[in-house]
């Protein structure tokens, strides 16, 4: 399965990017997350995991890996847990006004579980990919009701 998500960000492609290569960064665009290892900035083959709240008392972990890292133009991971693969490709380019993004998510199943879950995960998949990109775009415009956003938290 293939899900495509488009975005407008008020920032140059390299602020777009550098905030997206910092793990920091996941905090805030994913209220879900509880941990990420190492915390350190992205860099090509770097790999780790994350964990992620995903029910009631339910956390999963997942391994990551960053497959293609090009500053301001691309970058890419790929993540594998119980069930399914998961490349997020996500590509910057530069508009009048900041940064178009476009982030393709393939998910793909590698179990029997992981092809319900896949079959039912298309509309959870968009709403997830769009709402982390609606955080990004507040965390690097600001909210113009709120003022801006700096409420990073620190890895854990």
């Amino acid at each position: 399965m293939i899900v495509r998500v488009e975005a407008e960000i008020g920032a140059p492609p390299m602020a777009v990017f550098d905030a997206l290569a910092d793990p920091a960064t996941w905090f805030t665009i994913d209220p879900t997350l509880v941990a990420v290892t190492p915390s350190s900035p992205l860099q090509l083959g770097a790999s780790g995991t994350t964990r992620n709240r995903r029910g009631p008392g339910m956390v999963v972990t997942a391994l990551w890996r960053t497959t293609e890292f090009e500053p301001g133009a691309r970058l890419t991971q790929s993540l594998v847990g119980m069930g399914y693969e998961l490349s997020e490709s996500v590509e910057f380019a530069r508009t009048t006004d900041g940064t178009h993004l476009t982030v393709t998510d393939t998910l793909v199943p590698t179990s029997i579980v992981g092809r319900l879950m896949v079959a039912f995960s298309r509309g959870i998949l968009e709403r997830d990919a769009r709402a982390r990109c609606a955080r990004l775009k507040v965390l690097l415009e600001g909210d113009p009701h709120v003022g801006p956003a700096s409420n990073r938290h620190p890895a854990t």
